[in-house]
Order: C-alpha cells, then structure tokens, then sequence
C-alpha cells in the first residue's frame, strides 16, 4: 500500500485527507462553480463527503490513486484537493486531478501545489507520463495546465457521460523528460 506523505511548497502544505476534513469537504464541493466541469454532482448531504474520504482511501489502499489536501501553512484547514488517479504502473503513466475553493482562485495556490505534486510523480513516482483531462469551456484550468508545461494532444469527443449528457475533453499530457523543476521559479 502506498503512503501519502506530506508535500510543502511556499506557503502551501499537502497533507492526507481525514475525518477532520469532513466539513471542509462538504463545503468544497457544495459549490456549484467547484464542481461545474467535474461529473458530480454538488454535494447537498454531509455523507457525500464521508463516502468521498472512504473511497480516497480505497483507491490508496488499491494503488489506483492518491489525494491530498490542500492547505495554507499554520492554518491546516483543507481549501482543496489535488492528486493523482488512475495510477498505472506497468506504464509509468496517471492522470491528474484537482479542485479549489472558488475564494482561492487567482493566487498561484493550485499552481503551486500541482508544481510540487508533478515532482513528486515525476521524481519520487518515478513516472513518465502525467496526463489530465480537461473541459475545453474550463478556460483557467487549461491554461493552468499550459502554465505547468503540459500539452494539448487532442480533442476526445464525448470522452465522458456527466449530469446526463456526454462532454467533449482535451487530453492533455506532460512526459517526464519534458518536466523542469525550475519551470515556474
């Protein structure tokens, strides 16, 4: 089983999700702008994040995934998630996935924070591929994603069913040997 250690960056810490995240859980993806481009649903029963927490953990103890909370040093307070799903390690290759309170928006957090998960992936994982999906109407996630060197490799027609309907995705990925710590800094 895989261990989800504590990752730090600037002012920004990435720790395990627990049940003192609950709350903030719920919060987080209660939110109607948070949860727009994701297929689920808003959040609307505090349960909904309980079962989140579980199936975060099943993913961990299965290898397929890890996901950490997003905090700002010396307040622990969860204000997002990021991590990585669908590990596969036979081909060196996952997909990455975030989210962040829309009162966050703007500052260079989840940039921060995916910069310093793509070196974990990268040199600790040892993975060479890192891949994520995106909407191509999530504007600031795609260019987020192009900050971060990642590359648009197509468009994947109704790749997936959310809220009742189909929706087209960028696949867009970064290999290890195009990664660059110092990109950012």
């Amino acid at each position: 089983m895989m261990e989800i250690p504590t990752l730090t960056t600037g002012d920004i810490s990435l720790r395990t999700i627990d049940e003192r995240d609950i709350a903030a859980l719920f919060s987080l993806f209660s939110h109607e702008k948070v949860v727009r481009f994701m297929d689920i649903e808003k959040f609307v029963n505090v349960s909904e994040a309980v079962q989140l927490i579980s199936f975060f953990r099943e993913k961990l103890a299965s290898g397929e995934g890890m996901r950490w909370a997003i905090t700002i040093n010396g307040r622990n307070e969860l204000i997002g998630t990021c991590g990585f799903h669908h590990i596969n390690r036979t081909h060196y290759k996952m997909e990455l996935g975030y989210d962040l309170l829309p009162a966050y928006w703007g500052k260079g957090i989840m940039t921060n924070s995916i910069h310093r998960l793509l070196q974990y992936g990268f040199e600790e994982l040892q993975m060479n591929r890192i891949e994520a999906y995106v909407d191509p109407a999530n504007i600031n996630s795609f260019r987020l994603l192009q900050r971060l060197g990642f590359e648009q490799e197509g468009l994947v027609r109704e790749a997936f069913f959310q809220k009742g309907k189909f929706v087209n995705a960028f696949i867009t990925s970064l290999l290890q040997k195009d990664y660059r710590y110092d990109m950012l800094f």
